[in-house]
C-alpha cells in the first residue's frame, strides 16, 4: 500500500516538475514546437486535476488504513472481553469445588430476604457476564462472528444451568458434573477458536 502511494506521489511530482521545467526553459520552442499552438489552460487544468486526484487517493488510503487499525483494535478488545468472561466462568467452576464456597452459595440462595437473594443470585449467575452488553454490541457491529456470539450464548446458558443445579441440589454435585464438563469443553474450544482467528 505504501509503495502504491509512493509511486503515485512520485509519478505525479515528476509530471508536474517536468512540465514546469519544460515551461521555464522553453524546451518546446527550442525543439521547434510552436508554442503559440500549445493550450496552456488545458495543461494547467490537467495538472490541477492531477493534484486533486492525487490528494483524494492519498486521503482514501490514509482513511482506509486508519479504519483497518480501528477494526483490528475493536476485534482485539472483543476477543479479550470474551476470553476474560470464559476465564471467569472457569474460575467459578473451580470455586464450587470448595465445599465452603458451595455451602456459602447455597445459604445465599436459601436466604429469605428478597433484596439479599436477588443480589446474590445475580452475582452467582451473572458474575462473569458483566460485559454482556458489550458482547451484544460487538455482535451487532460484526466485530465478532455470528458463530462466536452463538457459542458465547450457549456457554452463558449452560453456566447458568450449572450454577442453578449446584444451588438447588447442593448435596448432589454429581447431577451437575456432566453439564460442568460439557461447559468446560465448550469454553476450551471457544478459546482455541478465538486464538486462531486473526
Amino acid at each position: 500500500m505504501k509503495k502504491k502511494i509512493g509511486l503515485l506521489v512520485s509519478g505525479s511530482i515528476c509530471i508536474i516538475f517536468v512540465s514546469f521545467m519544460l515551461d521555464i526553459f522553453d524546451v518546446p520552442s527550442k525543439l521547434g514546437v510552436p508554442m503559440d499552438s500549445v493550450n496552456w489552460d488545458a495543461i494547467s487544468l490537467i495538472v490541477g486535476n492531477l493534484l486533486v486526484v492525487l490528494i483524494a487517493v492519498i486521503t482514501y488510503f490514509l482513511i482506509d488504513k486508519r479504519n483497518r487499525e480501528k477494526e483490528k483494535n475493536q476485534r482485539e478488545v472483543a476477543v479479550y472481553t470474551l476470553q476474560n468472561i470464559y476465564e471467569q466462568c472457569l474460575s467459578e467452576f473451580k470455586k464450587f469445588d470448595y465445599p465452603k464456597y458451595a455451602e456459602y452459595a447455597k445459604k445465599c440462595f436459601d436466604n429469605e430476604d428478597p433484596d439479599f437473594q436477588k443480589a446474590k443470585e445475580q452475582f452467582l449467575y451473572d458474575g462473569p457476564y458483566d460485559a454482556h452488553s458489550d458482547i451484544v454490541e460487538f455482535a451487532k457491529n460484526g466485530i465478532i462472528s455470528k458463530n462466536e456470539y452463538q457459542t458465547y450464548l450457549e456457554i452463558k446458558e449452560a453456566h447458568h444451568m450449572y450454577v442453578f443445579l449446584r444451588l438447588m441440589f447442593y448435596d448432589e454435585k454429581e447431577n451437575a458434573e456432566a453439564l460442568r464438563n460439557d461447559v468446560i469443553f465448550k469454553i476450551t474450544e471457544a478459546q482455541k477458536q478465538l486464538k486462531e482467528v486473526p
